[in-house]
């Protein structure tokens, strides 16, 4: 959509067509020129049915406003989740789908596509879910209605879905899966675990198949890889480089935090972005309404005859596939296809890159720009076993720290860099996923420390505080059970730090135990109850200087030389740890390193600069 959007004008243009009958299933309704069409129907004698959300019924929406006052038929429902169709059928022939809201912002602010189909199978099929919902049957209730899903429309293929009786997310997962050489998408919400390891998936496919066939790359190829490509890889003639890479809308990469799927599949070196939308009601503000990236759409293969296009207004979430009233369409076609990829191409040529949009240009860090400086791995936490002990009745506040393990990262440059969308990685998963305004200024200790209480219960007190004071990111602040604890592995230990790019700019460990720190008895302990035990934290050793004195080669974090045990740290390198846990972690969060340290302290006047 832009300004001048057609798709506003094809809606009305199509109500004030309509002969007999006008069936509306839409969840934002705000738009006074198709509105207005509809009355200007209603006048004319077209009978016009609707369905809505429930939600947005008793909003002051003026769509709903004006229906209930004409007495229209009407039914809002699915009480429990949402109402999320966005479709029109006319004269039981024309049906007018796509991703948008019939609002303002969904017209002429928001990134949306429409497709309008001429076919009556189609509008039976449509009309049919219409009248489910009608009837007052909405989610899991709804029947599934074996019509084959399947028409064909001229020179394209459609299929529809509809959500959740018809398994919709299903057919996306058989889609990509099936990719022979690009997936392209576009998507607002995206938090559906499944999808996001399919998108990794089919990258590392597709990666393998590039390294293995692109001309200008398998001259140089070594023996071995080369009889691995040979027994694993069929290349085709002419080459043509095969991909998956998308665009994510910004808000919804702020709300959803390290929950959106984004982290993980930059973490797999996805060519990702963020869309570059700035078309809100106040300029330069995301939240101010509009100014969204609001499709949900895939493009499978979208320059060949093979082509698919899906596109709805299902979103890639739980809420989509299990509980809201959703549409899928599947389009087959290379016109289809070819619209599509156009459309895509502009959005992702006008998108942004993550972590380069302030210092942070990826072609200017190093590795060892930022570097892993301190690491808790194994937390103090005395009720880390409720088995161990009985201390229920306790006061000591050490008693009750479910999780104090941290992550301190060093800036060792005199400027400050831009961490967006950085994420920090086990071997099997990202860890860490640093939001969207992340600035590590010159020099400073950067603490990373996980929120202090286990996932929310109603029967469990949360308990307040935690190890560590004035940390500058902690992981999943709002306590949400969906989203990742810190966790660290005490056997199989190793983290990336990676930029958007996935460039790796700094690691540690090697994959087995951790070099140094972890759990000891207290001296002259007994050795039978476990909050008597202390833990050290894993120092980092800056450089490998041999003789030279002047020397700036940080240390592979991936070696045990790299690292030591925290040591007798001072009252000024502990002023981090809250009173009353300084006995027992022994640690020197967000201060320079016990073992002492070659780089400055930094600015405490420093305040990073607002993100443009």
């Amino acid at each position: 959509n832009g300004i001048n959007t057609e798709a506003d004008d094809i809606v009305v243009q199509m109500i004030d067509r309509a002969r007999v009958s006008v069936d509306l299933a839409v969840m934002g309704f705000s738009r006074d020129t198709v509105i207005d069409a509809l009355l200007r129907a209603h006048d004319r004698g077209v009978r016009i049915r609707f369905v809505g959300d429930a939600r947005h019924m008793f909003g002051d929406v003026r769509g709903y406003e004006e229906l209930q006052r004409l007495n229209v038929p009407m039914q809002v429902g699915n009480q429990n989740h949402i109402m999320h169709n966005k479709f029109f059928v006319v004269d039981g022939r024309f049906v007018l789908t796509g991703t948008g809201n019939i609002t303002p912002t969904g017209f002429n602010r928001n990134d949306n596509n429409f497709v309008l189909i001429d076919s009556p199978q189609v509008a039976a099929d449509f009309t049919a879910e219409f009248e489910q919902m009608l009837s007052g049957r909405f989610g899991y209730s709804k029947r599934r209605i074996e019509n084959g899903n399947y028409y064909t429309v001229g020179d394209a293929d459609v299929e529809v879905h509809f959500s959740p009786q018809e398994d919709a997310m299903g057919r996306i997962l058989e889609a990509v899966e099936g990719a022979q050489e690009s997936v392209e998408f576009f998507i607002f919400a995206f938090t559906k675990d499944q999808l996001g390891s399919l998108f990794i998936a089919r990258h590392q496919e597709f990666e393998a198949y590039n390294h293995c066939c692109d001309p200008a790359t398998k001259g140089a190829l070594d023996a071995a890889e080369a009889a691995t490509c040979e027994a694993n890889i069929q290349c085709v003639e002419p080459f043509r480089r095969r991909f998956v890479r998308g665009v994510i809308d910004r808000s919804q990469l702020h709300s959803n935090g390290p929950y959106h799927e984004v982290y993980r599949m930059l973490t797999a070196g996805l060519d990702i972005r963020m869309d570059g939308n700035d078309n809100s009601r106040q300029p330069g503000d995301y939240q101010a309404g509009g100014g969204r990236l609001h499709a949900k759409t895939i493009i499978v293969d979208g320059r060949t005859e093979d082509a698919q296009v899906l596109t709805g207004s299902f979103n890639w979430s739980s809420s989509a596939t299990l509980s809201n009233d959703e549409t899928l369409l599947v389009l087959h076609g290379l016109r289809v296809g070819d619209q599509y990829s156009d459309y895509f191409d502009y959005l992702f040529n006008l998108a942004k890159r993550m972590g380069e949009r302030w210092v942070g240009d990826g072609s200017r860090l190093k590795p060892g720009d930022v570097v892993f400086n301190e690491i808790q791995w194994d937390g103090y936490d005395g009720r880390v076993d409720p088995a161990e002990t009985d201390q229920a009745d306790s006061s000591r506040p050490q008693d009750f720290v479910f999780n104090d393990e941290f992550i301190e990262l060093l800036n060792t440059t005199n400027r400050p860099i831009d961490l967006s969308m950085w994420t920090i990685a086990a071997d099997d998963d990202f860890v860490v996923g640093l939001y969207p305004g992340t600035i590590i200024g010159p020099y400073e200790r950067f603490l990373i420390v996980d929120h202090n209480t286990d996932a929310y219960d109603d029967l469990r007190p949360q308990m307040p505080g935690g190890a560590y004071l004035a940390p500058d990111f902690v992981m999943n602040m709002a306590n949400d059970a969906r989203f990742l604890r810190m966790n660290l592995s005490n056997v199989a230990f190793r983290l990336r730090l990676l930029d958007p790019r996935g460039t790796e700019i700094d690691r540690a460990g090697d994959g087995g135990p951790p070099f140094a720190g972890g759990r000891e008895w207290m001296r002259g302990s007994s050795g039978d109850d476990p909050r008597d035990q202390i833990v050290r934290s894993m120092e980092r050793v800056h450089f490998d200087c041999g003789t030279d004195s002047n020397c700036d080669i940080i240390r592979d974090g991936g070696d045990a030389d790299s690292w030591r045990a925290c040591t007798d740290p001072s009252t000024a390198q502990t002023v981090q740890i809250r009173p009353g846990y300084e006995s027992n972690v022994i640690a020197t969060p967000g201060q320079p390193n016990s073992g002492g340290e070659q780089f400055p302290d930094e600015d405490p006047t420093f305040r990073a600069p607002e993100m443009p």
